[in-house]
C-alpha cells in the first residue's frame, strides 16, 4: 500500500541557500514514501500568521534562524532539549497534533563521530544559540568543559548558564590569546560570511580540529586558518546532514530514536545528493 503524499518545508530568513530540500527529498527518493519538501522565505515578524495558514497542510517543518525562538513559542508540546535550549528547529506531527525539539546537538554528535573526532576539552567561538546547541552535543559525547570566545561577555551569560546546567565547566574568555591550548576541538559557530578577524594562537590551530558549522560561503574567514595546518577541518554540511537525518527520523516516526529503514544507504543517498565526501582532510576543500 503506497504511503500517502505528506508534504513539508523548511522556513526561514534567508532560505535560498538552504541545503535542506536538496537533502530532504533526497532522503525521501531513497525510502520510496511519498513526501515532498520545499523552502519558504520567512521572516521572524510574518512567523504567526504564515504558520496560521499554511501549519495545517504541513505533516512536518523545519526551521532555520531567525525562527529558532519563534517555533517554541507557537507550540507548546517540546522535550527537554527545547526546554533546555530554548530553541527549537524542528516540528512534526504526534497523535494529539504538534510537537517541536531541537536536532541540532545530534546533528553535532553524528558530524563529528563520522569524522572520528573525539574531544576533550572545546572551544566555542560564538555564544548564540547554535553555540548552546554545540554546547549540548559535546556534552552527549562526555565533554566537561568548554570555553566560550566572545567579543561581548554579558551575551555569553545565558549560553554560560544553560551549558552550566547540563554539568559543563565554561569558561567565557574576551581575549584570544588567553585559550586553553589543550583544547582539542574548535567549533565555530560564527555566521560563514562573516570576517572572523581572530588572531587564534598558532599551537592552537596547529594542533586542535575545526569544526566550522557554517557551510555558504564555503570555506569560511576561520576555515581558511586551518589551510596551512594538518588538523581536521569539518563543514558545517556535516551538521546539516545529521540533524537532517534526525529530523526526518521525526517526520516518519515522530521519534528520534527510531532509526530509519536502510539508514546507512539514505544517509548516502542525502551526501551523494550534496557531493559530501567523509573524511576531515577533503573538507576545507568542498565548494572550491
Amino acid at each position: 500500500m503506497p504511503t500517502a503524499s505528506r508534504h513539508a518545508e523548511v522556513w526561514g530568513s534567508p532560505i535560498q541557500h538552504s541545503l535542506s530540500p536538496v537533502l530532504h527529498r533526497a532522503a525521501y527518493d531513497s525510502l520510496g514514501v511519498d513526501w515532498s519538501y520545499n523552502r519558504r522565505e520567512v521572516g521572524e515578524q510574518d512567523f504567526s500568521a504564515v504558520w496560521a495558514l499554511e501549519g495545517p497542510l504541513l505533516s512536518g517543518l523545519s526551521v532555520t534562524m531567525p525562527l529558532k525562538e519563534r517555533l517554541v513559542d507557537v507550540i507548546p508540546d517540546r522535550d527537554s532539549v527545547v526546554n533546555s535550549l530554548g530553541v527549537a528547529n524542528t516540528a512534526y506531527r504526534t497523535s494529539d497534533g504538534w510537537a517541536v525539539t531541537n536536532t541540532d546537538p545530534w546533528g553535532v554528535v553524528g558530524a563529528l563521530d563520522e569524522e572520528g573526532v573525539h574531544p576533550k576539552q572545546v572551544l566555542i567561538l560564538g555564544a548564540g544559540a547554535t553555540a548552546r546547541a554545540v554546547g549540548y552535543g559535546v556534552s552527549l559525547l562526555g565533554v566537561s568543559r568548554v570555553e566560550l570566545l566572545v567579543r561581548n561577555r554579558e551575551r555569553a551569560h545565558t549560553t554560560e548558564a544553560i551549558l552550566g546546567e547540563l554539568g559543563v565547566e565554561v569558561t567565557v574568555l574576551t581575549d584570544p590569546n588567553s585559550v586553553d591550548l589543550r583544547s582539542d576541538l574548535v567549533v565555530s559557530t560564527l555566521p560563514g560570511g562573516v570576517d572572523s578577524q581572530l588572531s587564534l594562537p598558532p599551537a592552537l590551530i596547529h594542533t586542535a580540529a575545526l569544526f566550522d558549522v557554517s557551510y555558504s560561503p564555503w570555506p569560511s574567514s576561520v576555515a581558511q586558518l586551518w589551510a596551512e595546518g594538518a588538523s581536521p577541518v569539518i563543514s558545517g554540511v556535516s551538521l546539516l546532514l545529521h540533524q537532517a537525518l534526525r529530523q526526518i527520523r521525526y517526520f516518519l516516526h515522530a521519534s528520534g530514536e527510531e532509526a530509519l529503514d536502510r539508514e546507512a544507504t539514505v544517509l548516502a543517498a542525502m551526501k551523494n545528493a550534496v557531493g559530501y565526501q567523509s573524511g576531515p582532510s577533503r573538507q576545507l576543500h568542498m565548494g572550491e
